[in-house]
């Protein structure tokens, strides 16, 4: 591994690609969640389809409808995470697909805002995201 530091832009993409090398798309992670009954069309979704939808906004292309509820009512729970066997971090990939839905990884914005939050909203929250799921270290590189 490099010493030299990573910029958060190229985290999230090591992060993505990882993703994308061992997501099999299962649907574990969906199932675990206790939020997909609030969502609007997730009560008898199928766990598969939502979840590549959520792999279509980390490949920055639209997801499917169901993939865009599930991003909207996603509170954090983090019971993704322990649900995925190939210990993929879900809540992330599912916050690093809203940050694609929102135009903040370089292609245009397909949603405007998610559950209501404006952009501005939403990005105030990074920083005290990457402290829960980043080092002190790369948080400490990052905000240089």
């Amino acid at each position: 591994m490099s010493d030299k530091p990573q910029t958060l832009v190229e985290h999230l993409q090591a992060f993505i690609d990882d993703t994308l090398t061992r997501c099999t798309r299962c649907g574990k992670c969906y199932e675990a969640c206790p939020m997909t009954k609030y969502g609007e069309g997730l009560q008898n979704a199928d766990a598969k389809h939502v979840v590549s939808g959520v792999i279509d906004w980390l490949q920055q292309k639209p997801g499917n409808a169901q993939s865009v509820s599930w991003l909207k009512v996603c509170t954090q729970s983090a019971k993704c995470i322990d649900a995925c066997p190939k210990g993929i971090n879900a809540m992330k990939m599912v916050r690093v697909a809203q940050m694609s839905a929102m135009g903040s990884l370089g292609v245009p914005a397909e949603q405007a805002a998610l559950s209501g939050r404006d952009a501005k909203d939403f990005f105030r929250v990074i920083n005290a995201f990457s402290q829960t799921q980043m080092t002190s270290q790369q948080v400490q590189k990052w905000q240089r």
